[in-house]
């Protein structure tokens, strides 16, 4: 039975119908979803409330078992620490975030590299 805690920042809270954020840091809320043998299981909801340069963001992640993490945009800083954390980045495909998810899990998406960040808050 594989399980994936999969998390992807979202602009409001409407959960899987959220559109994707397109910057990691700057997402009012964030959609955890667990993935259980190809199938979504579970949703959880958390507000961005804490941003310290997005090191208690990638910790908080951490805390909850994120273990995929994917995006639109994302800055150096939080790539990195995601990176240091084992936390792999997927690029998100599609608008929303069921979207997203599914995309990911027809592994139609790429990971995230350094080429892909974002600088000063604007989208490669």
């Amino acid at each position: 039975m594989a399980i994936e805690k999969v998390a992807i920042p979202a602009e409001s809270e409407d959960g899987l119908n959220s559109l994707v954020s397109g910057h990691f840091g700057q997402a009012p809320v964030f959609v955890l979803s667990t993935i259980k043998d190809g199938e979504i299981s579970e949703i959880e909801l958390f507000s961005n409330s804490i941003h310290n340069g997005c090191a208690g963001l990638i910790q908080n992640l951490v805390d909850r078992g994120v273990q995929i993490l994917i995006t639109q945009g994302m800055g150096r800083r939080p790539y990195i620490m995601a990176k240091e954390a084992g936390i792999p980045i997927i690029r998100a495909v599609g608008s929303t975030v069921n979207e997203a998810i599914e995309n990911y899990m027809r592994g139609t998406t790429t990971q995230v590299d350094d080429n892909d960040l974002c600088s000063r808050g604007k989208a490669p």
